[in-house]
């Protein structure tokens, strides 16, 4: 086996002190020449120096260690999400621990404890379905992390959590003024799980603006999804015989299914039906299915979640966890992404 390059051998090829190569090697303040600088680097360079992570951080006390926990890595939405996470994290130096949750609060607790076990210098969190039912149980053992949390999408711990996400009843009521502006008002609905509160608020939102309006939902157009391409699928055959000219999917999988299940029927879109989705995820996977639907920017999103993190990250926190007791909210903006598949009666 290979032996791992030292300060010590970076130090005699340059002809320095070891004390100098870590001051260079670790961007400390110092009052060292520009040539012993380069000739440093460039011994570093020769040979193949990497830093060893464990001493630096007994030095640091960080390990540049970021753990993402999420409730579905196989969900479009989830994984593009998780990948600009990682991506954000790297322009700092940091390396990202992403974990699946399978939606198990059971599983979600113990990837808590695990990671954070490993000296993670934060946690960003998307809490499982299930978690909704046991926030005082996750809201407690969060208390004994002792590192900086941040919630992001599910919206559940914003009055006790720094958290970042979108504004899903303002989503919801931008679906519905895109139906309502284009005529519809026989119009169905896909939702998403029923234990998500994004769901539920996405649902609400569109329900409400509906209503503002003097527009009626039919419960008989109303199908329970899970957020899932089948269950948009399954769902059409409902919303279709019903006789709607419209359905919102609470999200773009569901509006993917459902126009697979229009098309096998001989049906087009947006003539026999108008459908909208949700999250605006498709293009992300090179997907050439086009749908209206109600954008949530991932990149954005990755963004404000890791702005949020690694700002307490640099904070001193001599005592108490401030990002719960003293939590920051940023409730983002959705927008409408017109691609053409409402059809204006």
């Amino acid at each position: 086996m290979a032996q791992r390059t030292t300060l010590r051998d970076v130090a005699k090829e340059a002809g320095v002190s070891t004390g100098a190569v870590s001051l260079i090697l670790n961007g400390r303040p110092n009052r060292l020449s520009a040539e012993t600088r380069d000739a440093v680097l460039a011994a570093a360079q020769k040979l193949h120096y990497v830093p060893n992570q464990n001493a630096r951080s007994l030095v640091t006390n960080r390990t540049t260690l970021i753990a993402l926990i999420v409730p579905d890595i196989e969900n479009m939405y989830f994984a593009s999400l998780a990948r600009c996470i990682e991506e954000e994290c790297q322009k700092q130096g940091y390396s990202l621990l992403i974990a699946n949750s399978n939606d198990s609060r059971d599983t979600e607790s113990n990837l808590i404890q695990r990671l954070t076990s490993r000296d993670v210098d934060g946690l960003m969190f998307i809490p499982s379905n299930e978690s909704y039912d046991y926030i005082d149980q996750m809201r407690t053992q969060l208390e004994t992390v002792p590192c900086p949390v941040t919630f992001i999408d599910r919206m559940v711990a914003a009055d006790w959590c720094d958290s970042v996400g979108f504004d899903n009843r303002q989503g919801g009521r931008l679906a519905a003024q895109c139906l309502l502006d284009a005529g519809h008002t026989r119009i169905g609905c896909i939702t998403g799980d029923k234990h998500a509160k994004s769901s539920s608020s996405r649902w609400l939102g569109f329900a409400q603006r509906l209503s503002e309006a003097g527009v009626t939902l039919d419960p008989d157009l109303q199908v329970a999804g899970d957020y899932r391409v089948d269950s948009g699928y399954r769902g059409a055959d409902q919303i279709i015989d019903g006789g709607a000219t419209a359905v919102f999917c609470c999200n773009d999988l569901m509006a993917l299914g459902f126009l697979n299940r229009l098309r096998e029927r001989g049906l087009d879109c947006p003539h026999d039906m108008s459908v909208i989705g949700y999250d605006n995820i498709l293009p992300r996977f090179g997907l050439q299915t086009e749908v209206t639907t109600i954008e949530q920017d991932v990149v954005l999103l990755a963004q404000r979640s890791w702005q949020m993190l690694y700002a307490r990250i640099c904070e001193s926190h001599s005592q108490g966890n401030p990002w719960m007791e003293s939590p920051r909210v940023q409730l983002l903006k959705p927008t409408l992404i017109d691609n053409h598949t409402v059809r204006h009666l």
